[in-house]
């Protein structure tokens, strides 16, 4: 990378860290305006920057020294959390990664089809918004008929905040996830396995509505689900 390049480089990691001044921001954006790679690169550092902030979500300092036993650490949560990581950056670098999910959401899906390639979908909620879960609900079904007697296959993801529309105690959907479950062998919903841990901690209620899966942290399975190059969807 020659001088200037670098240069926009650190401008760029500046800008998605907010260390700009209002000045050198205000410069930054009258050149992306006119620059599709400098765009694109600084939305892609945006990306990566959510991504690695999910992938450490719930994860603690180690209280005690680590062990020098090399077979012990490739088993240790560290190594887990920093291998998370890794294929998290990997992931954006391959463009695994898709959008917010917007309006125009199932017509993208469907450029694919043409090709006869099965879509594998994940809508991703992490909040306690029920606005954006409904949304969640009406885009999974959208989804489903569309490609309905495809494989299509879609899996509505759910941790932190997004387990609250999972859970009987504080869901307002669970008939209609039910329906959808009982209508569709091509759909899971899947609660976050630490998060349901933490709420039981808490002395909170986490069972969850019958037929969600609640096998793995999300973390974990939505990395998996990344490599095998499924499309993410964060609602």
């Amino acid at each position: 990378m020659n001088k200037p390049d670098f240069r926009i480089e650190r401008i760029l990691h500046a800008f998605v860290d907010g260390e700009l001044s209002k000045l050198e921001k205000s410069r930054l954006l009258v050149k992306m305006e006119n620059d599709d790679a400098i765009r694109e690169r600084a939305c892609e550092l945006r990306r990566t920057k959510e991504w690695v902030k999910f992938s450490f979500e719930g994860e603690t300092a180690p209280t005690r020294s680590l062990p020098v036993n090399r077979n012990h650490f490739w088993n240790s949560p560290v190594f887990h959390v920093a291998a998370s990581l890794l294929i998290a950056v990997l992931a954006f670098s391959a463009g695994w990664i898709g959008q917010s999910l917007q309006e125009g959401t199932v017509q993208t899906l469907a450029a694919g089809t043409a090709s006869n390639q099965p879509h594998h979908v994940i809508l991703h909620i992490s909040d306690s918004d029920e606005a954006r879960f409904t949304l969640v609900l009406n885009r999974t079904r959208q989804i489903l008929e569309k490609y309905r007697g495809t494989d299509v296959q879609v899996e509505v993801v759910a941790n932190a905040g997004g387990l609250d529309f999972l859970r009987t105690a504080s869901s307002r959907h669970t008939e209609s996830i039910k329906r959808i479950i009982a209508q569709y062998d091509n759909v899971r919903f899947i609660a976050c396995s630490k998060g349901l841990n933490k709420l039981r901690e808490s002395g909170l209620d986490a069972i969850v509505i019958e037929g969600v899966d609640t096998h793995e942290p999300a973390a974990d399975h939505l990395i998996h689900r990344l490599t095998e190059g499924w499309t993410y969807i964060k609602i």
